[in-house]
């Protein structure tokens, strides 16, 4: 049971009132609540959690006699008893977070995660092996009738990513003979964004890593180097671009309207869905940049973040690379050659391997 407690001030026909309240579930680990006022909301105070209850306060806002409430929430009753909202989601609905942000002058948007539906820290009294490293996704980006980025050169991403994937299973089936490694597409295929990530949850992955090859709209284009993404909201302008341009690819989809509603609040709710795993993505992304710059004499544009459609439903530390510049003259030379994927696919499994020693020591902690 979700419970949420709202605190506001007494009406005296100065303040705001809040006058709706909306609630949507969003799979089985978080709710998104949206509270709307008759005019402008002034003050807010960011959700606290209090003995299982979410607590969210808005001190300059009064209640409206009467307050509609929508919802897409499953199983649902509510009612509004001298102040306090009490939501019924389902019985094993247990807060673990909450955050909150402004959208636009009346509404204030608090999105609520659950407990259990994400891997807890390794350091309950269980066994280790079922947090072991047993199986690494590699999704070599595009595919089919999406060819991604065109080089200079004329060579397609979707074949640069593919060769690179292979590699890089081949390489980690021998440094690795432990770990299953998995890629979403072994063949020239289309494979829907959302399913890249269907694959890696239904594989048992404990990695996931979108293979791609990075572009500029002009060629040739001055702009170089390997970068890789974590599942943030874009922080700059390059990122949201870099994001805009991979997540195109549901335009070869037959129906795109799970995309559709990927708004910057369901973004929030993915975030904090994988928030478990940003310290290890975090981390193999650091290797990536580290080895795979050393390996080749690409520049390293270092560990960005950006909402990509791939990441989000990958329940697992999972990262974005993009390889080098197809746009850039020097780079498509390079990963557009058999010595140059090899040498990418090399460091990426040295980087891997770091990851994977790190990982363990956290296990054994």
């Amino acid at each position: 049971m979700l419970m949420v407690s709202i605190g506001w001030m007494p009406q005296d026909g100065t303040n705001p009132q809040l006058t709706r309240i909306r609630i949507q579930e969003y799979g089985k680990d978080s709710v998104v609540m949206t509270f709307r006022a008759d005019r402008t909301i002034t003050q807010w105070q960011k959700p606290s959690l209090e003995g299982g209850i979410v607590v969210v306060r808005f001190p300059g806002v009064a209640r409206s006699s009467a307050i509609a409430i929508d919802s897409s929430v499953t199983q649902l009753s509510s009612s509004v008893i001298r102040g306090i909202l009490v939501e019924r989601i389902r019985p094993k609905f247990v807060p673990v977070a909450a955050a909150a942000r402004r959208d636009g002058p009346r509404d204030i948007v608090v999105v609520i995660r659950a407990a259990g539906t994400t891997p807890r820290p390794p350091d309950e009294k269980k066994s280790n092996d079922a947090w072991a490293l047993d199986v690494i996704v590699l999704d070599p980006g595009h595919g089919g009738v999406d060819v991604g980025a065109i080089s200079v050169n004329g060579a397609y991403e979707k074949n640069i990513t593919l060769a690179i994937a292979r590699l890089v299973r081949d390489k980690l089936k021998k440094a690795m003979p432990k770990t299953k490694v998995m890629l979403t597409r072994d063949s020239d295929t289309f494979i829907e964004l959302y399913r890249r990530g269907q694959i890696a949850n239904e594989s048992g992955g404990k990695l996931f890593i979108s293979i791609h090859c990075n572009s500029m709209p002009n060629k040739p284009h001055p702009a170089n180097g390997c970068e890789t993404y974590i599942l943030r909201p874009g922080r700059n302008d390059d990122a949201t671009r870099v994001a805009a341009r991979e997540n195109a690819s549901v335009r070869f989809e037959q129906s795109q309207d799970r995309y559709a509603a990927l708004s910057e609040d369901q973004l929030i709710v993915a975030t904090m869905a994988q928030r478990s795993f940003v310290r290890l993505s975090e981390e193999l992304a650091r290797h990536i940049q580290k080895e795979v710059s050393a390996s080749t004499g690409l520049k390293n544009r270092g560990v960005n973040q950006a909402g990509f459609f791939v990441l989000v439903g990958a329940s697992m530390p999972n990262v974005l690379f993009e390889t080098a510049f197809l746009s850039n003259s020097a780079d498509a030379k390079l990963i557009e050659s058999p010595s140059g994927q090899e040498s990418v696919a090399q460091a990426l499994v040295k980087a891997i391997q770091r990851y994977a020693r790190t990982y363990s020591t956290l296990l054994d902690q």
